[in-house]
């Protein structure tokens, strides 16, 4: 059984999850506009065309590489690696200013003090998680995680595939949330459900297209959603 796609907290499928796996960057952290700014920046460092703020968006949650080949498509083999250290360059200098959106961290150690199984998937480096989850002091709550790193990217399943088999679940058991449509495609093709949020980085026209088996606008309205269905 599937939920309906809605647009608020309160859902009224009584389906319980025993796991939930979060997105990190525009989910969990308020980072999208660094993101974008940090991809923009790289570009003009080069000498290459601007991508809009909509088209940097779109490719986060992408792992680094896939995003900048959607991005700067005819990039040279040679500028690759100069890319990567522009954009790096400008995220670290973004870092300190990230936190987790309002009630996030509260959120988290509910569900794990609850029992409830909490991973994380992410186009994010391995390095790069893990000091935003010490930095953020998380490190106790999630039971496991996969990056750009360990698994092919997203909207490839193997990331949630990886995790289901490590924690023993079945597809049902599980719930996946996330900002993009590349979060939802991946449950798609994992058999899990998924929940949508629009205040991160893709619009809700493009979170509808992906048909997410729920949908939520706002940040309190997905920590209610959580809440009621684990």
């Amino acid at each position: 059984m599937r939920l309906s796609p809605e647009s608020s907290a309160a859902g009224t499928d009584s389906r319980c999850y025993r796991a939930v796996v979060f997105d990190w960057d525009g989910t969990l952290m308020d980072s999208t506009h660094h993101i974008v700014g940090a991809l923009v920046a790289a570009c003009r460092d080069l000498g290459l065309r601007e991508p809009t703020a909509q088209e940097a968006g779109w490719v986060i949650g992408l792992s680094l590489q896939a995003a900048l080949y959607r991005l700067v498509p005819d990039l040279s083999a040679g500028n690759v690696d100069a890319f990567i250290d522009r954009y790096k360059a400008h995220f670290q200098q973004l870092q300190h200013e990230m936190v987790l959106f309002g009630g996030q961290a509260e959120l988290l150690r509910d569900l794990h003090g609850r029992g409830i199984v909490l991973g994380v998937a992410t186009g994010k480096s391995r390095r790069g998680l893990d000091a935003a989850i010490t930095r953020l002091d998380l490190q106790t709550v999630f039971d496991a995680t996969r990056c750009a790193d360990d698994a092919r990217g997203k909207p490839d399943p193997d990331m949630l595939d990886q995790l289901l088999a490590e924690w023993g679940l079945a597809p049902d058991d599980v719930l996946m949330v996330g900002d993009t449509s590349h979060d939802v495609q991946m449950a798609h093709a994992a058999r899990v459900d998924s929940l949508a949020v629009a205040y991160g980085a893709h619009s809700l026209a493009e979170l509808e297209s992906a048909r997410p088996s729920a949908l939520v606008r706002t940040v309190p309205a997905m920590q209610g959603w959580v809440r009621a269905h684990v």
